[in-house]
């Protein structure tokens, strides 16, 4: 079964949606919502192609002001310097609980100590860390 993938235009028009097909520019459409956008060019692409719709795959993709451009890249990088920091702060917090873990508190004062249940102080004292 061979899987057909297009590219499709959306470009704002009042209070609607412009949708081309970038391989087909015939094959077009206007809807009122973005997210009716790929079902109905991935009907349309298959009904011109005489093929099921599971094989047709569609790619939408929103022609956006420069500026949407601009914050959304920002938008990624903070994300990632987030994920970073997070990652940072989650070891030096299983740092902290094995220091006070060394020092003999139980598992409900380094949870009080750090700010979080005992359960999860047994969690950052846990070689086993669950990585997501």
């Amino acid at each position: 079964m061979e899987q057909h993938t297009f590219t499709c235009t959306a470009t704002r028009n009042d209070r609607s949606w412009f949708i081309q097909c970038d391989q087909l520019p015939a094959a077009c459409t206007i809807v009122r919502i973005l997210t009716q956008a790929a079902p109905q060019m991935k009907r349309a692409l298959a009904a011109s192609l005489a093929v099921p719709e599971d094989q047709v795959a569609v790619d939408v993709r929103p022609v956006l002001p420069t500026a949407v451009h601009e914050h959304l890249n920002l938008a990624k990088q903070l994300r990632r310097t987030a994920a970073k920091a997070n990652h940072a702060a989650a070891v030096h917090t299983r740092t902290a609980a094995h220091i006070l873990n060394k020092e003999g508190l139980s598992l409900r004062d380094i949870g009080t100590a750090l700010g979080v249940s005992h359960q999860r102080a047994h969690q950052l004292l846990s070689p086993k860390q669950v990585k997501s």
